[in-house]
């Protein structure tokens, strides 16, 4: 039997375990159609529902997946990724397609087209063909000409205004893309998005150790109740990616992460809420997947930092996920209540996405697998 050094090894290689002989199998099994497309969701009984209308950027997340887990040598889902690729490109860059394959909601995206980038990068870092590097660069420069924002950033849709309201969420990914996109290329043109939204981050979105998350059309905090929403969740996301910017830039981001840490662990426990406001007060005290998906990868990316504790912190909430949310077939509980008690009604493709970046990252915090 092989010995590991430390408790995050083993956890990282039993979530490796759980992904490669388990989870990408049956996902692939189950939830992937014919046609290349996927359905949205299983329904408790781990079947598929083959009625439920599609949010469109759920494949190019599968593209990640597949192609993620192909460049490991965990899975071989390379076909798998460019089938679903091929499907997405068949029906194009639109928000919502019925399981008949028709266009139920035809509008482009700025938080679907961060992923659409993603999907394409994903797989130009696994064949690098140069076809996908050219679809990347078509994709970010729609959004260039298409929805950037006199008052810096993009709008939401190729339906909005430039008085509509914005949301730092859309942002948040499209800085994930343009990060992934350039640590492949190290292409400068490839990072000025990632750049632009840090910008943005620092004088508008970091609020004294919150995330805020609704916005004016003009980066002024929501004056509604929605000004004062803090989500858990992205405040750990932004922990991880801002660990990830400062790899590619060596700007200097430790004091926002250490900040958004303190704030969003204060008097919790292993696993965070869907919702308070900034002050803390719980709004809603359902504890989604995702969000502890984003809490792992933020003891990672604190791990690296040397932060004491970070690095056992990850090993143990990854332990937790296995009686909690994730399954021993391979599925999982979407969203636990306080007592943790699964409320999910279905099992979401999407939730996918995270756990494989969050297993992938624990390898590699862990130093089981190159950076």
């Amino acid at each position: 039997m092989t010995q590991f050094n430390d408790a995050l090894m083993h956890s990282a290689v039993r979530l490796r375990t759980w992904c490669s002989e388990r989870a990408l199998p049956i996902w692939a099994d189950r939830a992937q159609l014919p046609t290349g497309g996927w359905v949205e969701h299983l329904d408790l009984n781990g079947q598929p529902d083959l009625q439920a209308e599609r949010r469109w950027r759920v494949l190019a997340r599968q593209v990640y997946v597949y192609a993620k887990a192909t460049s490991l040598g965990w899975y071989d889902g390379l076909e798998i990724a460019e089938n679903t690729y091929k499907r997405l490109q068949d029906i194009g860059y639109v928000h919502r397609v019925g399981i008949d394959g028709n266009v139920t909601n035809d509008m482009r995206d700025l938080y679907d087209h961060a992923f659409y980038v993603l999907a394409a990068s994903s797989l130009y870092g696994l064949t690098n063909r140069p076809e996908y590097l050219k679809d990347a660069e078509g994709l970010l420069g729609w959004i260039e000409d298409t929805l950037a924002h006199p008052h810096g950033g993009w709008m939401e849709t190729n339906q909005a205004s430039l008085s509509d309201a914005r949301r730092q969420n859309p942002h948040m990914h499209l800085l994930e893309a343009s990060l992934f996109l350039y640590g492949l290329s190290q292409d400068k043109q490839h990072i000025q998005y990632a750049e632009r939204v840090f910008s943005i981050f620092e004088k508008h979105v970091f609020n004294e150790g919150t995330i805020s998350e609704f916005f004016e059309a003009d980066w002024t905090i929501a004056a509604s109740d929605e000004g004062q929403t803090a989500e858990p969740g992205h405040g750990m996301e932004w922990v991880w990616l801002l660990g990830q910017y400062e790899k590619a830039t060596s700007e200097s981001v430790g004091p926002y992460q250490a900040a958004l840490y303190q704030t969003a662990l204060r008097n919790r426990g292993w696993f965070l809420n869907d919702e308070e406001t900034k002050a803390g007060e719980v709004r809603r005290e359902t504890k989604r997947l995702w969000v502890q998906t984003e809490v792992i990868k933020a003891h990672l990316a604190m791990a690296e930092k040397g932060t004491p504790g970070a690095r056992d912190m990850a090993a143990a909430t990854i332990d937790a996920l296995f009686p909690t949310y994730l399954t021993a077939d391979g599925l999982w509980n979407d969203q636990i209540n306080a007592c943790g008690t699964n409320i999910a009604k279905t099992i979401p493709v999407s939730t996918f996405y995270h756990i494989l970046c969050m297993a992938a990252e624990a390898e590699r915090v862990a130093g089981l697998i190159e950076a």
